[in-house]
Parts: structure tokens; C-alpha cells; sequence
């Protein structure tokens, strides 16, 4: 388990314009990833908070942590999928990460966003540990059929492909 406050001011000198620290809330990484229980998690929950392996953590245990950091005024929320076994119909979240494990991530995102998302982490090509993400060209391409003009007007999408060619070369896929 790594979050130390030294890793977080180095992510800020480079200029980034937030960072998500992502917290286990499920009994399992509870017990085997950071040890913390629910009140440590929800002490330790500043402007943005998400839990991770959400979808298989207890209900009442993860509506504990939310309801406290919307009693402080966090500026927003989110739910990690980081094993991949939401559906499709549970992600109606302000923020998403989806996980690829079941084959669902593009689909989670879209749905969040068609619901009341207003943002979604994805990386080029869906590559992220396990089964990846929400991959950023499928997300675009299924934006650009549901609102052409809104994905073009806000995006760079003819970036896309050169984006998408320099990580395959990188990555050698």
C-alpha cells in the first residue's frame, strides 16, 4: 500500500489539475490491502474521495464513507469498478473508473455519462492493470454517435489515431 503525501506534491509540481486517491472498501482489501477499517477510511477522505471494489463492498459499509464526506463538502465523488464486475445499470455515479474484467467498462462509462457522470477515467487503448479500462477511442466513438456535435466542438478527435499509433509502437501491441 503506497499513498504518502511526498508521492502526491510531486503529482502536483507537474501540474496536474487534481489527484484521485482510491481506497479499498470492500472486507477483503480492507483485511489484506491497507488494514484501515470504515472510520480510518472515513478520516482520511479530503475533496475527492472514491472507494475501490466498490461493487462488491457491503452496501451499508459504502454508503458509510459517502455520507460522511458529503456532510464535509467533498467536491466530488466517485466508485472504482477496479475488478470489473459492475453492470451496466450500477453506474450512475458523478465519476467512474470502469475495469474491463467482464467486458463492460465501455459500457459502464456510457451509461454513467448518459445518467449524471461528469467525468470517466479511460487510458489510451484501455491499458490499465488487469484488464484495463474504459478505452478513450471506444469511448469517443460511441460519444461522437450519440452527440457528434458536442464530441467534435469539445474534443481533438482526429488526434486520436496518432495518440492511439505512438502507444501501440510504444507498447508494441
Amino acid at each position: 500500500v503506497r499513498c504518502h503525501m511526498g508521492d502526491a506534491k510531486l503529482a502536483v509540481e507537474t501540474g496536474v489539475d487534481g489527484l484521485d486517491l482510491v481506497i479499498g472498501t470492500s472486507e477483503l482489501l480492507r483485511e489484506h490491502s491497507h488494514g484501515k477499517d470504515m472510520s480510518q477510511i472515513v478520516a482520511s477522505a479530503i475533496v475527492r474521495f472514491s472507494s475501490e471494489d466498490s461493487f462488491r463492498s457491503d452496501l451499508v459499509d459504502l454508503l458509510s464513507p459517502y455520507k460522511a464526506v458529503d456532510a464535509i463538502g467533498v467536491d466530488r465523488v466517485g466508485i472504482a469498478d477496479k475488478v470489473g464486475c459492475a453492470q451496466p445499470r450500477q453506474s450512475k455515479l458523478m465519476h467512474i473508473q470502469s475495469h474491463n474484467h467482464t467486458g463492460c467498462a465501455l459500457a459502464n462509462s456510457f451509461v454513467a455519462l448518459e445518467a449524471v457522470a461528469t467525468h470517466v477515467d479511460t487510458s489510451v487503448l484501455g491499458i490499465g492493470e488487469r484488464n484495463g479500462i474504459t478505452p478513450l477511442g471506444g469511448l469517443m466513438a460511441r460519444m461522437i454517435v450519440s452527440d457528434h456535435e458536442y464530441v467534435t466542438g469539445k474534443h481533438k478527435i482526429r488526434k486520436l489515431k496518432e495518440i492511439e499509433d505512438y502507444v501501440t509502437a510504444a507498447v508494441q501491441v
